[in-house]
């Protein structure tokens, strides 16, 4: 008995289609058939918000005032993250004077830590007693810290964006990092942060510093 006409290409078909399938190997992955501009923004990595900008500083701040901030405040920055800056007051001389630090906009719950240096040199450092972590319960109730020393390490460090700054309903919920002052002077008579604000996140120093 002959095949009828009909399965003679039926079985024609079937081995057309599977001439045409395409060999994969174990794991591999292939491309699907684009035009080559195509090709380049269907593969290209999502564009980052978090910014590449560096954080913290390599040299001493002898400014008699200053900025800390986040990379990128207040918009998200690239975790795990690890900042230092090293405030020098040892030219500033005064009876009163100390280091002040504003937290102005201050959004992260933890991972900022304070030690005071009696002496802080490349060759070597004399630490004072003084070492303060800021708690969760710091940031809308602290508006500010002073310390004695001449010398200040800012520390921050953070593994984790999520559920590790501060929130309110309506107001604070896509803000990240800090932006906080520093000054050494005597502490300000008037001074905000998060709560002050009722968490509007506008809370800001003057240009300078008055």
């Amino acid at each position: 008995m002959f095949p009828s006409v009909a399965a003679v290409l039926l079985l024609q078909l079937l081995l057309l289609l599977v001439a045409h399938v395409p060999t994969y190997e174990c794991g591999e992955l292939r491309r699907p058939e684009h035009s080559q501009d195509s090709q380049e923004d269907l593969f290209q990595e999502p564009a980052l918000s978090a910014s590449s900008q560096p954080c913290g500083s390599t040299t001493p701040l002898t400014a008699p005032h200053g900025v800390l901030q986040t990379p990128n405040f207040p918009e998200r920055f690239t975790v795990p993250i690890s900042c230092t800056w090293i405030i020098d007051a040892s030219a500033i001389v005064g009876g009163n004077v100390s280091i002040v630090v504003y937290l102005t906009q201050q959004y992260v719950l933890g991972g900022l830590r304070f030690t005071e240096y009696m002496y802080y040199g490349d060759d070597y450092k004399v630490p004072s007693m003084t070492v303060y972590e800021l708690s969760e319960d710091d940031v809308t109730r602290v508006p500010w810290i002073r310390f004695q020393s001449p010398y200040l390490e800012v520390r921050f460090t953070m593994d984790n964006l999520y559920g590790t700054h501060l929130r309110a309903l309506d107001r604070l919920l896509d803000v990240y990092g800090f932006n906080i002052t520093y000054e050494v002077d005597t502490v300000k008579q008037q001074t905000c942060n998060a709560l002050h604000c009722r968490f509007l996140g506008n809370c800001y120093a003057k240009h300078d510093f008055s």
